[in-house]
């Protein structure tokens, strides 16, 4: 995925990671079958893959050229922040609701994710 989001707009590239996300998100809040608990699994692990590699180029397309490795750092630190945030959510919720509700909770927040890049990233913005 790296690759391509170096061919075509990084934010288009996210923006199909995180509709990804939000099908097996989806998937696990709706399913308990066992092939579509893996297919949805094995569409987690491309989200992350995908996240990983156009999510940090992206960081670094804004970043002056100078500042490009504390621009990626301060990207990895506020995503493992906001990872840490999400995880306790995640967990109340699950103590207090159930995994139905973890799931339901990343599936719209896929969709916020989706409407912030929107928003925030313009679509002429190209590597």
């Amino acid at each position: 995925m790296g690759f391509l989001s170096d061919r075509i707009s990084r934010r288009d590239v996210l923006l199909a990671a995180f509709a990804v996300f939000f099908v097996a998100y989806a998937g696990f809040a709706l399913t308990v079958n066992v092939v579509i608990v893996a297919v949805v699994f094995v569409c987690y692990g491309a989200y992350r893959g995908t996240f990983r590699a156009a999510g940090k180029a992206l960081a670094s397309d804004f970043a002056p050229r100078e500042l490009r490795a504390g621009g990626i750092g301060w990207y990895n630190f506020l995503v493992g922040l906001t990872q840490l945030i999400a995880s306790v959510i995640a967990g109340l919720l699950l103590d207090h609701l159930g995994h139905q509700a973890v799931f339901i909770y990343g599936a719209v927040f896929a969709v916020v994710g989706i409407v912030a890049l929107l928003i925030l990233v313009p679509a002429e913005c190209r590597n």
